[in-house]
């Protein structure tokens, strides 16, 4: 069985100098764009001059913040995808940075990918899909899931994603192939999978894991290592292909339906031929599940806090200090900021002040 493994999105958050531009102007091209994004006053695009002669957009740069808490040299870099696709990606990345005085800070948003076109046996990934569907295979390991498909004389599926838009980690598998005939085509990729021998009719599937920065590191027990998920060394191609492996033996797993209520006693399906690494992955906080009454709490919490405010601005302060711990055990930061915009524990000043405000929480979807 074929398969190939490629990073699919890189967002890198960087520290920016104040005049964005590099230093050779002929290998390199900046331009400001007349556009802003809702967290940045400024948008750059990078381009890099081909063997062809032509110029092409490698990177775009959004920086200088609306939010001055935020830090005036605080910056997104996204690589584009084209170029997510060489073998020495890192080493590009590392010149982009240096040509521009963009200092690393983290990694902000990472996908990790494997093409195939069947799982062990000839297994049609839609195959899965069904078998899930009709409970003959369960997932390990609970979690939140969508289902996209066609029904013409019969359903036809051609997507199937695990977890909720607030999760440590999406994963999703669908059909690659339909997706690159339907919507924009890469030929980058269609090369990728030509050099890894996929016959060119074959319906080529993609499973992926899309991760956020609050995953710390990567422990191999074997080897007594610790890579820093959010460190430019995870982009490496064995290093990559490691976190991949240790995600998909984590999440990606299922068991045959014997219709008893352990599914630890139940066979495992065996779905790709991956070395299973001794690794694991790390994570800032442990969170726990979150209820209805969490939600209750929390709101007369944020309620107590404005009523405080109006008395005495180091009570309100400890207040809010109690509701982010609240918020980030119960994994519920999302859920706050959508329903208390302003509230008494948002990404603000007094946020920072009280300890609890980190990048971490800064990185997520300054590109909307």
């Amino acid at each position: 069985m074929n398969y190939v493994h490629a990073i699919d999105w890189l967002q890198i958050h960087v520290k920016c100098p104040v005049a964005i531009q590099a230093k050779d102007n002929f290998t390199y091209h900046t331009e400001k764009t007349d556009y802003q994004t809702r967290q940045f006053r400024e948008v750059y695009e990078i381009s890099v001059l081909m063997p062809s002669g032509a110029y092409e957009r490698c990177a775009v740069l959004a920086c200088k913040p609306h939010a001055a808490f935020l830090g005036g040299d605080m910056g997104l870099l996204k690589i584009e995808n084209k170029f997510l696709y060489q073998s020495d990606l890192k080493q590009f990345v590392v010149a982009l940075l240096e040509q521009y005085h963009f200092k690393f800070h983290s990694i902000s948003r990472l996908d990790l990918a494997l093409d195939f076109t069947s799982f062990n046996g000839g297994l049609p990934p839609e195959d899965l899909i069904k078998n899930f569907l009709q409970e003959k295979w369960l997932k390990k390991h609970k979690a939140k899931f969508t289902v996209v498909g066609d029904h013409m004389e019969r359903n036809a599926y051609e997507y199937l994603r695990f977890g909720a838009k607030t999760s440590e980690i999406n994963y999703y598998m669908y059909n690659k192939s339909k997706e690159l005939d339907f919507n924009k085509d890469k030929p980058w990729i269609r090369a990728m999978w030509e050099q890894a021998g996929f016959h060119p009719d074959a319906q080529v599937w993609r499973l992926e894991f899309s991760m956020k920065s609050s995953c710390k590191e990567l422990v191999d027990y074997d080897f007594g290592e610790v890579i820093p998920v959010k460190a430019l060394a995870i982009i490496d191609g064995d290093n990559s292909f490691t976190l991949f492996r240790t995600l998909f033996y984590k999440h990606f797993t299922f068991v045959r339906n014997t219709n008893g209520n352990r599914k630890d006693r139940m066979n495992e399906v065996d779905l790709l031929t991956l070395e299973k690494p001794n690794t694991v992955v790390l994570r800032l906080t442990e969170k726990m599940e979150s209820t209805r009454m969490d939600k209750v709490v929390i709101k007369r919490m944020e309620a107590h806090n404005q009523y405080v405010r109006t008395i005495d601005k180091n009570y309100y302060l400890y207040g809010a200090k109690i509701l982010m711990e609240y918020l980030i055990q119960r994994n519920l930061i999302e859920w706050y900021l959508q329903h208390f915009p302003g509230g008494s524990a948002e990404l603000s000043v007094l946020g920072r002040k009280a300890g609890l405000i980190t990048d971490e929480y800064l990185q997520q979807g300054l590109y909307e």
